[in-house]
């Protein structure tokens, strides 16, 4: 399966494993690469020229005339599978860049987020020529685990340059599945979804890097100037805390956030979320005197003693605060900008295992 990510990832294909590609008035010749479980040195023919083995940099950047759309794959997400089964998982990509793919392109495991890799092959090369237009299809054989749970491995199409091939603006294909013993019941399928005060999120992608963990996630908002409060956006890892480094909107509704945790820390974890503790309209209302005036009227009707005056500047939205007994400044500051600010409160978690 494929992933947005947006920051540059996402990612990133909501409700499905992919979305389903457009109809192309190009007739895709497949071409199908395989890699067997523990491979042995494919020959090199005569006429080729062996060429050294890529290093990939840490940080790998996007191929800016590469593009790839997903067509179709086995084992779609969460299939059941017995401990130790083998199976062969495939994916179909097509070209849709300008770029022609070559014998120096080839398919990468990125990340085993249980550290279970699934297999032992590590690069599977394209075969043959693709031109735009055309499809390719890439199958690996693998085994599942003997330990009952669910799997996820990353993987992704690199260029010659070792340049990742975005797949549907995505990093990202994968393959997740589900082990069971048939004396035990099957791990439950993890949501990826949650909603609170009318306010609902979908975690979209989640993807582990050397140096940082990447989220991608969507909301249903009251309005369009509404985001997540940046500092209340934490990766949860066994509960455990971390704050991001970056993170804004990717489009609208959407939003990319990384948290400067190491992917070593990422698959030690037996739990791992991704937690929103608030919503409000960053940058203030477009009419912040009337904001202010509305939240005005409804605070000092609740709190007789709470009173402010109001006056948009620079420094604020209001001056003259008169603060109840038993109130603290800091409190009613709160009060008053969570009122002007539409603050909607969560919790919203995002499950990721």
């Amino acid at each position: 399966m494929h992933r947005i990510v947006p920051l540059g990832l996402l990612l990133f294909l909501l409700s499905s494993c992919a979305p389903t590609p457009g109809a192309s008035t190009a007739t895709p010749v497949p071409t199908t690469m395989h890699s067997p479980l523990s491979p042995s040195p494919t020959p090199v023919p005569p006429s080729a020229t062996p060429t050294p083995t890529l290093s990939l940099p840490l940080t790998p950047t996007i191929s800016p005339n590469d593009r790839a759309a997903f067509v179709s794959e086995t084992y779609v997400d969460y299939t059941i599978l017995k401990p130790g089964e083998r199976f062969t998982k495939s994916w179909k990509l097509k070209n849709n860049g300008t770029s022609t793919w070559n014998e120096s392109y080839f398919l990468y495991r990125e990340v085993a987020l249980q550290n279970e890799p699934l297999t032992s092959v590590e690069r599977l090369p394209l075969a043959k020529t693709v031109a735009p237009g055309e499809t390719a299809e890439f199958a690996v054989e693998m085994i599942a685990p003997e330990k009952v749970g669910i799997y996820t491995v990353n993987w992704s199409l690199r260029n010659a340059q070792g340049e990742i091939v975005p797949v549907d603006g995505g990093r990202f294909i994968w393959v997740t599945i589900r082990v069971c013993d048939g004396a035990q019941s099957c791990p439950a399928i993890p949501s990826a979804g949650s909603d609170a005060n009318g306010v609902s999120a979908t975690l979209v992608a989640f993807t582990p890097q050397p140096q940082r963990a990447v989220a991608a996630f969507c909301m249903t908002l009251p309005g369009p100037n509404y985001a997540p409060s940046p500092a209340s956006v934490t990766l949860l890892l066994d509960g455990v805390s971390y704050p991001y480094s970056t993170g804004g909107s990717t489009s609208p509704g959407c939003f990319g956030f990384e948290f400067p945790v190491t992917i070593e820390k990422v698959q030690a974890a037996q739990s791992v979320a991704i937690s929103i503790a608030q919503v409000r309209i960053l940058g203030g209302p477009n009419d912040p005197e009337g904001a202010c005036e509305a939240a005005h009227a409804a605070l000092t009707a609740r709190y007789p003693s709470l009173d402010f005056t109001c006056q948009f500047s620079m420094a604020g939205y209001y001056t003259n605060l008169q603060v109840p007994p038993g109130m603290s400044r800091e409190q009613a500051d709160a009060l008053i900008v969570d009122a002007i600010e539409g603050a909607i409160y969560g919790p919203w978690q995002l499950t990721v295992r």
